[in-house]
């Protein structure tokens, strides 16, 4: 029997979707609103999050210490370190003196300098509902002469957004650099505002035969170890990524599959070369978007979850 989600997080959120197509009943709940209790012997788990929930820790407490009674586990993801939701220093001291999550999932094991250990590695995922295919087949992915673009990015690039500006000056000098090589870059803005649709994201990305990721939002005070879901999202469209340098890749994905860039020097050497070698490019881009589709879904994701939530009841009830 699937047990019952109790969630702060919003009605939409991918994880949860799948929770749900997977069995689990949901209840929203408000971030300082106790858990409505279920019938005797329901199993059930508290999604939450840390964030915002800790703005509120006496409340956070009194969940805590409901959940307890029932034995249900606290699990947080945390998706934004070591950024942390740029989390005040006055909060800091509150977070390392509350009770750790009963299951703490991390997109980067930063994450454990602020919210402890133990930490599971819980990478993002393909929402494959979204970024997929599309009609496409990888095989018609190997005509040259269908794309439209060398090297494009698609994602926020708003300079007004300060998390992001290295991301534009970065991307601002690499196109003077591949307009001096007479090479079709395009970047495609996705802020608050953009019209882009998803379908046109897909577009661009199967029209393009290097599709950059550069930057994260969570990259503060340092690069974030985590992969952002922009990688998993060209995956499974089919496109060949060309990522900045993440050390989780190397937990994440084959090491035949990806490529990454740790200067700007590196970064237009790799076009170059994977422009040159076409096939090589295709071939890697295939083997991502398999792995992608097999084990970096939110579906997959889900299951992981479920059996964690398994795991510890195990090992409470031992």
């Amino acid at each position: 029997m699937t047990p019952r989600v109790v969630t702060v997080l919003e009605e939409h959120d991918p994880l949860l979707r799948e929770l749900a197509a997977a069995g689990c009943p949901v209840t929203l709940a408000a971030m300082t609103e106790m858990p409505v209790p279920g019938k005797r012997g329901d199993a059930y788990f508290y999604l939450g999050n840390g964030f915002e929930q800790i703005k509120t820790p006496f409340a956070l407490a009194r969940i805590r210490r409901m959940l307890a009674t029932d034995h249900a586990p606290y699990v947080w993801w945390n998706r934004d370190a070591p950024w942390n939701c740029a989390i005040k220093p006055w909060r800091k001291l509150v977070v390392r003196a509350a009770k750790p999550a009963d299951i703490h999932l991390a997109h980067s094991l930063q994450s454990a300098d602020l919210f402890g250990e133990p930490v599971v590695y819980f990478p993002n995922a393909a929402q494959i509902d979204h970024y997929n295919l599309g009609g496409r087949s990888l095989e018609s992915l190997r005509t040259v002469a269908d794309y439209r673009f060398d090297v494009s990015f698609v994602g926020t690039l708003n300079p007004e957004f300060k998390m992001v500006r290295a991301r534009v000056e970065f991307l601002a000098e690499l196109a003077r650099r591949l307009g001096r090589e007479r090479l079709n870059y395009r970047a495609f803005d996705t802020s608050i505002g953009s019209s882009l649709t998803v379908a046109e994201q897909v577009g661009i990305i199967q029209a393009s035969r290097i599709s950059l990721s550069v930057g994260a939002v969570c990259d503060k005070p340092t690069r974030s170890w985590g992969i952002t879901e922009r990688c998993f999202g060209v995956a499974a469209c089919g496109g060949f990524l060309l990522c900045d340098e993440r050390k989780h890749a190397a937990d994440t994905f084959p090491p035949d599959a990806w490529v990454d860039f740790s200067s700007i020097e590196e970064c237009v050497a790799r076009i170059k070369f994977f422009l040159r070698h076409f096939d090589i490019a295709r071939d890697k881009a295939e083997k991502l978007h398999r792995n992608v589709t097999e084990r970096h879904t939110y579906a997959v994701r889900a299951q992981q979850l479920l059996r964690l939530v398994t795991a510890w009841g195990r090992q409470e009830s031992a």
